[in-house]
C-alpha cells in the first residue's frame, strides 16, 4: 500500500470514528428529547424513540404549569450567578499567590489545600457547621460552604505560572502593586482559563441537587433541580385530575424536566466553547 493510500485510508478512519463518537454522545440527548415529545402512554411502549410516538406536549404542559417551577428558576439563577462569581474571586484570589515560588509558608499552606482534595468533613459535621452558621433555609448554604474546588484552583494555579515573569517584574519596575498586577495584567491574560473555569462552576451551581434537598425547607427557596424532583413523584401525578396518563409513565416527566433543565446551559455553551477548548488547552501544556 503506498503511502498515499495510507494516508487516505487513516484520515477515512478518523472521520468514521469521530462520527460514530459524535452519533453515540447526541443519541442519549435525542433519546430524552424524543421521548419527552411522545405521548405518555405510547412512549411507555415504545423504549425505542427516533422520532416522537404520536407526538404531543402534555409533559411540558404539566412541567411548565407547575406553581414552583419560576421559583426554582429564579433562585437557581441566583445560586449560579452569585455562587459562580463568589467562586471565582476566591480561586483567583488564592491561586495567584499560592503560584508564586517566593511565598511564605507556600509549601504547608499548598499541604493544606492538597488534604481537603483527599478527606472531607463528612456529611453531618457539614451540617452541624452550617446551621450554627445560621444559613439552613438561605441561599447562602448553596454557594458558600462549596465556593472552592482545589482542582480548579490548581489548574488556574498551572496557567499563573505560565505567564511570563518579565510582564510583571516590568510593571513593578513601573511602580504597579500587587493588586494592580493581579487586576490589570494576570486576569487580562487569563481570560481563556477563566472562562473556562467559571463554566466549570457555573454547570456545577445550574445542577446541585443534594445541597438544596439538605439545607433549603422553604419551598420559595427550592432550587430548580428540587422542584423537578418534586414533580416526578408518581403520587403527586395521580392525584391531579387530568394526569392519570402522566403517572402511568412517570418516565415522560423525567425526560420533558431533564430538557427544561439542560437547555438554559445549551444556550450559554456556544458562546464560551472557543474559550473553554482554549483554556484546557492552555492549562495542559502551560506550566
Amino acid at each position: 500500500m503506498s503511502r498515499t493510500r495510507r494516508i487516505r485510508f487513516s484520515v477515512l478512519f478518523l472521520y468514521l470514528f469521530f462520527i460514530l463518537t459524535g452519533v453515540l454522545m447526541l443519541y442519549p440527548f435525542w433519546y430524552v428529547l424524543m421521548f419527552s415529545l411522545s405521548d405518555p402512554l405510547r412512549a411507555s411502549v415504545n423504549k425505542l424513540n427516533l422520532y416522537p410516538s404520536h407526538f404531543s406536549l402534555s409533559t411540558y404542559k404539566y412541567v411548565l404549569t407547575q406553581p414552583f417551577l419560576y421559583t426554582g428558576f429564579k433562585n437557581t439563577i441566583i445560586v449560579t450567578v452569585f455562587g459562580t462569581l463568589i467562586s471565582m474571586l476566591l480561586t483567583i484570589g488564592c491561586a495567584y499567590p499560592l503560584s508564586k515560588e517566593s511565598l511564605r509558608g507556600r509549601k504547608f499552606l499548598f499541604s493544606l489545600i492538597f488534604f481537603t482534595m483527599l478527606f472531607n468533613g463528612g456529611l453531618i459535621p457539614t451540617y452541624i457547621v452550617i446551621k450554627q452558621l445560621h444559613m439552613i433555609d438561605s441561599l447562602w448554604a448553596l454557594m458558600v460552604p462549596s465556593a472552592v474546588s482545589v482542582y480548579n484552583m490548581l489548574i488556574m494555579i498551572k496557567f499563573y505560572k505560565g505567564i511570563p515573569s518579565e510582564l510583571i517584574e516590568s510593571a513593578k519596575m513601573d511602580g504597579a502593586g500587587d493588586w494592580y498586577v493581579l487586576l490589570r495584567i494576570v486576569v487580562p491574560l487569563s481570560g481563556a482559563v477563566n472562562a473556562t473555569i467559571g463554566l466549570i462552576y457555573a454547570v456545577s451551581r445550574w445542577n446541585e441537587f443534594l445541597p438544596g434537598v439538605l439545607y433549603i425547607n422553604d419551598q420559595s427557596k427550592r432550587v430548580l433541580q428540587v422542584v423537578l424532583n418534586g414533580m416526578l413523584r408518581e403520587d403527586s401525578l395521580a392525584n391531579q385530575p387530568g394526569l392519570q396518563d402522566l403517572a402511568s409513565s412517570p418516565e415522560s416527566i423525567k425526560m420533558a424536566a431533564v430538557v427544561i433543565s439542560i437547555v438554559p446551559i445549551l444556550a450559554v455553551y456556544p458562546y464560551l466553547q472557543k474559550y473553554f477548548v482554549k483554556g484546557m488547552l492552555l492549562g495542559s501544556v502551560k506550566g
